[in-house]
């Protein structure tokens, strides 16, 4: 089977970097962007962005899903339990740029009453301009 980046055509296989969930961590000291590709699934993805994610211990905590291919009931499940657990922590979460796919389920679930979403890069802080933050990088 081949390997092939339109995950439509029959008979390929989707890169790796489709079956994977990617978290690249840009920390500050009050703030951090955990920057997504790949999927939130059941499983090791959801559960490795859950230990990510609760572990910080910064004030605003933003999730860029905007290279994030794919969510499942599991990963919604995850956005609004980590939506609870920054208000229980007295902390912000911000999802920020979702893909077209996350925008449109979370729309068709009505998820965006419950979250704090923003379409910009205003809303969350510049990735590449800045000096001041450490940058990391796994995969699950």
């Amino acid at each position: 089977m081949k390997t092939c980046t339109d995950r439509t055509t029959p008979g390929c296989k989707p890169p790796l970097e489709f079956l994977m969930l990617r978290v690249e961590i840009q920390a500050r000291q009050e703030s951090v962007t955990l920057r997504c590709s790949g999927r939130i699934v059941l499983g090791l993805e959801a559960e490795a962005l859950r230990c990510m994610a609760t572990s910080r211990k910064e004030q605003l905590l933003m999730l860029d899903l905007a290279n994030v291919g794919a969510v499942d009931a599991a990963g919604l499940g995850l956005l609004v339990e980590l939506q609870g657990w920054a208000r229980q922590h007295n902390r912000v979460l911000r999802i920020l740029n979702p893909s077209a796919g996350v925008r449109r389920i979370i729309a068709l679930t009505w998820l965006y009453l419950v979250l704090s979403i923003a379409e910009s890069s205003d809303a969350g802080l510049d990735w590449e301009s800045d000096s001041g933050f450490r940058q990391r990088a796994m995969t699950a």
